[in-house]
C-alpha cells in the first residue's frame, strides 16, 4: 500500500475535525493559518486514501444502564476460520467494532442492539450459529467514562482547540438517548450523514427532500438531543500508535468510579466502560509498540494499586470500527450500514460543510 507522509498541517486538520467534525473549511483554514482551499484539498487526499474520515452515527451508549443493550464479547474460534469469521461478523449490523486479537480470545467485539432482548436473541441465535465459533464470554456494558470520539491527536495549540470547541456546539452524551417519537426527516438525515459526515448542507437538503434551513435546524436538534453523533476517525498509523490493547480489570465496588475516571486520563486511552461479567471495567488503548504493554501495566500498578488485571488482549488486526470496515493497515475500506437505530457510517471526499 502506498505510504502517505503526514504533515503537521494534516495532523492539525484531523485534530480540528475531531473537535468540530462539520467545521466549515473557512473556519478550519483560519484556525490553522492556511487557505480554505488548502485544507479542503488536504482533507480530500486523506479521506480518499482511507486515512481519515467523518462518521455520522446513532450513539450506542446504554440507554438504560439497568437493562443494557451493549456488550463486549470475547470469542474463541477455529484458527483456520479466524479471518473469515471476523469478516462475516463485520457484516452484521449488530457488531459495531471487530478486532482480531491474541490472548485469551481471538476476537473482541462490541455489540449493540435496540434493547437487551434483541441483544440476547442475536447472541444466542445468529451469532452463536456461526461456523467455527468456539466458546465466548459476554460483558454487559452499563456505562462509559470515555470512548473513541473523545480521543484527540493533540496537534493543535490550546487556543486553536478552544476556538474550535466554542464554534462546535453540543456534543453527544456518552449514554445513548431515550427513544423519541418517529422522525422520518431525522432518520433520513442520519442515514445520509452515515454515508458522509461532512456532506454539504445543499446536498443534504436535496437528498433529504427538505429545504436547507429546515435541514440545518433538524441537524442541530439531532445533535443537541443526542440522537445523532459525529466523529472524525483516522488510521492509527497517523497517531504513531498502531497497537490495539484491550484490558479488563476488577476493582473494589467503592473504587470503581474513581478508577474509571483515572483510566480515562491515561495516554493512549480510547475507551473505558463499566461492565458486568468476569470484570468490573474494560478499557482499550492505542499504543506505539507491543513492548509498551509492559510499560502501561507498570503505570496501572503505580497509579491504581487497587486494580486487579483480569485479561489483556493485544490487537492483530482491526476489521471494523464504529460501522467502518478497515483494511489490513487500519485504513477505511468501505461502508457497512443499516437503518434500525445503530451506528451507520460511510465516507466520501467532500468539499466542505457550510
Amino acid at each position: 500500500m502506498e505510504s502517505v507522509d503526514w504533515s503537521e498541517t494534516d495532523l492539525q486538520l484531523v485534530h480540528a475535525l475531531q473537535i468540530h467534525p462539520r467545521a466549515p473549511w473557512s473556519l478550519v483554514g483560519e484556525v490553522l493559518g492556511v487557505s480554505p482551499a488548502t485544507v479542503a484539498r488536504r482533507w480530500a487526499r486523506l479521506n480518499e486514501g482511507g486515512l481519515a474520515w467523518v462518521t455520522g452515527y446513532r450513539p450506542y451508549g446504554p440507554k438504560n444502564p439497568d437493562d443494557p443493550a451493549v456488550a463486549m464479547v470475547v470469542a474463541r474460534c477455529l484458527p483456520a476460520r479466524m479471518a473469515a469469521l471476523a469478516a462475516e461478523l463485520a457484516a452484521h449490523p449488530e457488531c459495531i467494532a471487530v478486532e482480531i486479537v491474541s490472548g485469551s480470545g481471538d476476537l473482541v467485539l462490541f455489540v449493540a442492539t435496540a434493547d437487551r432482548e434483541a441483544l440476547v436473541d442475536y447472541l444466542l441465535g445468529r451469532f452463536a450459529a456461526l461456523d467455527g465459533l468456539l466458546p465466548f464470554r459476554t460483558l454487559w456494558v452499563t456505562g462509559f467514562f470515555t470512548e473513541g470520539s473523545r480521543w484527540r491527536l493533540q496537534a493543535l495549540t490550546r487556543e486553536q482547540a478552544r476556538v474550535l470547541s466554542t464554534k462546535a456546539g453540543p456534543r453527544a452524551a456518552l449514554a445513548g438517548p431515550s427513544p423519541g417519537r418517529a422522525d422520518p426527516l431525522g432518520e433520513r438525515i442520519t442515514d445520509l450523514l452515515a454515508e458522509d459526515g461532512r456532506m454539504p448542507y445543499t446536498v443534504l437538503a436535496e437528498r433529504a427532500g427538505a429545504s436547507e434551513p429546515t435541514v440545518r435546524r433538524k441537524l442541530r436538534a439531532l445533535l443537541e438531543s443526542g440522537r445523532l453523533a459525529l466523529r472524525c476517525d483516522l488510521a492509527p498509523e497517523a497517531a504513531g500508535r498502531p497497537v490495539f490493547l484491550a484490558v479488563t480489570v476488577r476493582v473494589p465496588a467503592d473504587r470503581m468510579e474513581a478508577t474509571g475516571r483515572a483510566l480515562a486520563q491515561l495516554p493512549g486511552i480510547r475507551l473505558v466502560a463499566t461492565v458486568v461479567g468476569d470484570a468490573d471495567l474494560c478499557a482499550s488503548f492505542w499504543l506505539p509498540t507491543i513492548a509498551d504493554v509492559h510499560r502501561l501495566e507498570r503505570i496501572l500498578l503505580e497509579k491504581l494499586p487497587d486494580l486487579q488485571l483480569v485479561d489483556r488482549l493485544v490487537g492483530m488486526r482491526s476489521v471494523k470500527r464504529v460501522g467502518r470496515l478497515l483494511d489490513a493497515s487500519g485504513r477505511l475500506r468501505r461502508t457497512v450500514g443499516e437503518s434500525r437505530g445503530l451506528p451507520l457510517s460511510g465516507g466520501h471526499a467532500d468539499t466542505g460543510s457550510a
